[in-house]
């Protein structure tokens, strides 16, 4: 008899325990986790350290990256294809010059696909994220101890 009744309350012993505990989860887009500073994100284009060499293009595994002129046969500069990415950063890698870059911003959602490619222009843009998620309002860090995960929160 005794059995039956551990039986019959075990799941809500289970329960009880995890409700006590504090959530793993984060209250994305009201919060977000600071990310890494080697994270790989979307592109940056830094337009003045840039020579034009293609060798982003070249190395590219995807071809995702062309050479496009910028002002008529002066300038070549890479457009990427974001939609076609693996964000494998060899191009950020073999930048002899440092002019392209790796971001946080991983929210680079659209509704058509044309949309994913990025002219060097806008490469250029230093991502906002105010201007992606204007309902940020917390950022995240994560403190691992032992066996604890804990989530320090940042006003932004």
């Amino acid at each position: 008899m005794i059995d039956m009744i551990k039986k019959l309350f075990q799941p809500f012993m289970v329960v009880f325990s995890h409700v006590l505990k504090s959530p793993h989860t984060i209250k994305y887009p009201y919060e977000r986790l600071k990310f890494s500073p080697n994270f790989r994100g979307r592109h940056l284009l830094d337009v003045k350290k840039c020579v034009g060499c293609g060798m982003c293009a070249r190395i590219c595994p995807n071809n995702c990256i062309v050479m496009i002129e910028v002002e008529k046969g002066k300038v070549r500069l890479p457009q990427i294809n974001l939609g076609s990415c693996s964000f494998c950063a060899l191009c950020v890698r073999y930048c002899p010059h440092g002019a392209l870059t790796m971001t946080d911003l991983v929210e680079i959602s659209t509704d058509k696909r044309e949309n994913l490619i990025y002219p060097p222009m806008k490469l250029a843009e230093p991502p906002s994220i105010k201007n992606v998620l204007p309902q940020l309002k917390k950022e995240l860090t994560v403190q691992v101890t032992r066996s604890k995960i804990k989530y320090i929160r940042r006003k932004i």
